[in-house]
């Protein structure tokens, strides 16, 4: 059936909104959150580069297409533009302290004060620990069955984040960790998203259950904290640094503050890797090819051209976000042909345009290729977001990507465990393989004629 759909604005005259689906609020949310990515795809084909959702109990929702514009949502000023209230649906797993809630000078005060436990130099000081972490990890996988692989990759990315911040691995962090992984179980359920459903039959006992697990971690981190805190100094990771930061009337952070910021840097430091991996590891076991040139570069021990073109396309093909962290309007701005106004909030969709077959032609193939001798042009190659908002932890992603094919392809091949690459379903606010990302793993024999030292440089764009 052809829908005839008509647009509700000209543009600039009455401050009226760009074109949206001739279909109920309830039928836009179910669309957005059981098959994201083909109702994106539905509305870019037959609205255009600026269309709106109009989902349940939220603000108006503006998807941007046209990278020229969504690079004038990421670079406009925050006073105009508040990127902390995008991430809002987070907000009980972060906390109210957390630094990506925050707006303006207080996000940047804690942004900043964690970034250099970030930066390029300080990540490729921690190979050894990545990769020690790595090969364990990964020696303990089932071969010859079909498993999840993401519930894994999970576990690996959130003992490297702990790692991090904590330094070293001890008893306590242990139990931090299944702490937090049992935790962390509900950003696959609904009860986050939509706040409606927690108290219902079926769902409230889900909620409760975070509540209590939630309850846990906290007990545990504020353990940590306070240890620290009688011991500060002469160390190097995340937890010492924030410990130092200090507010403009030279008061330190509360313990509560402590603790929501580093959950937060917990959470998008291992779910968004974790998740990322999943879908390299879905596109490898369905795409053969490129799986077969990636394992004859890792035993050749060549320069990891490839490697690093299979992750940039993995990032392409399935970014794990996909939109930047959406922009509240604050106050009115101009954009394209467009004003906008307060209370609506503004999407630079990702997805959209890394799929856009004019930027990037036979989006839907898996191809390596298209990043060797080519490298990704930031404007339109946008797994990290951008803006204040671009990932703080993208060079230890990269890291732990590279070295986890690395070692994964080494010795063994990644076989599909179903027909098709599986379906994107949402965790919190990223997309991850909805069965788990299932594989199975077998032997393989190899080649090794070297083997190079990994080099994050050769990773990092």
């Amino acid at each position: 059936m052809r829908l005839n759909l008509t647009l509700t604005s000209t543009g600039r005259s009455g401050g009226k909104l760009p074109p949206s689906a001739p279909f109920p609020a309830s039928f836009q949310t179910l669309a957005c959150r059981v098959r994201p990515l083909a109702y994106l795809k539905w509305c870019r084909e037959r609205l255009g580069e600026q269309f709106v959702v109009y989902p349940i109990d939220m603000p108006p929702l503006v998807f941007l297409a046209n990278p020229q514009e969504i690079r004038a949502v990421l670079t406009a000023s925050p006073s105009v533009l508040h990127p902390g209230a995008g991430a809002a649906v987070a907000a009980p797993l972060f906390g109210e302290h957390s630094f990506m809630l925050l707006e303006e000078d207080a996000h940047m005060s804690v942004r900043s004060a964690i970034t250099p436990a970030f930066h390029r130099k300080v990540v490729q000081g921690h190979v050894e620990t990545v990769a020690e972490i790595v090969r364990a990890e990964v020696r303990s996988w089932p071969l010859d069955e079909a498993f999840p692989s993401h519930p894994l990759l999970r576990a690996l990315t959130l003992r490297v984040i702990l790692r991090t911040i904590f330094g070293e691995e001890d008893a306590e962090l242990h139990v931090l960790r299944r702490q937090l992984l049992d935790m962390l179980s509900v950003t696959a359920s609904l009860v986050l998203q939509e706040p409606r459903v927690r108290y219902l039959p079926g769902w409230r006992g889900t909620w409760k259950q975070f509540i209590s697990r939630r309850e846990e971690v906290d007990k545990s981190i504020l353990a940590l904290i306070a240890r620290r805190s009688r011991t500060a100094g002469g160390r190097h990771d995340m937890l010492e640094l924030l410990l130092a930061v200090r507010r403009a009337d030279g008061s330190p952070m509360s313990a509560r503050e402590l603790r929501d910021n580093l959950v937060s840097t917990i959470i998008a430091g291992h779910e968004t890797t974790a998740s990322a991996l999943a879908w390299s590891f879905q596109l490898l076991a369905h795409g053969q090819r490129v799986q077969e040139r990636l394992a004859s570069e890792i035993d050749g021990g060549e320069d990891e051209e490839y490697l690093t073109a299979t992750i940039q396309e993995v990032l392409r093909h399935s970014p794990v976000f996909l939109f930047a962290a959406p922009r509240a309007v604050a106050k009115p701005i101009e954009i394209g042909d467009w004003v906008y106004h307060p209370p609506v909030h503004l999407l630079g969709c990702t997805y959209l345009v890394h799929h856009d077959p004019a930027l990037y032609p036979n989006p839907e193939a898996f191809c390596p290729e298209r990043f060797i001798g080519a490298a990704p042009q930031p404007r339109i190659w946008l797994p990290w977001g951008g803006g204040r908002k671009v990932c703080v932890g993208r060079h230890l992603a990269m890291l732990e990507m590279q070295m986890v094919l690395r070692e994964t392809l080494s010795e063994r091949s990644l076989q599909p465990a179903g027909a098709a690459v599986e379906h994107a379903h949402w965790r919190s606010v990223m997309v991850a393989p909805q069965k788990g990302s299932r594989v199975i793993l077998r032997k393989r024999a190899r080649e090794v004629r070297s083997r190079r030292a990994p080099m994050l440089e050769s990773a990092t764009v």
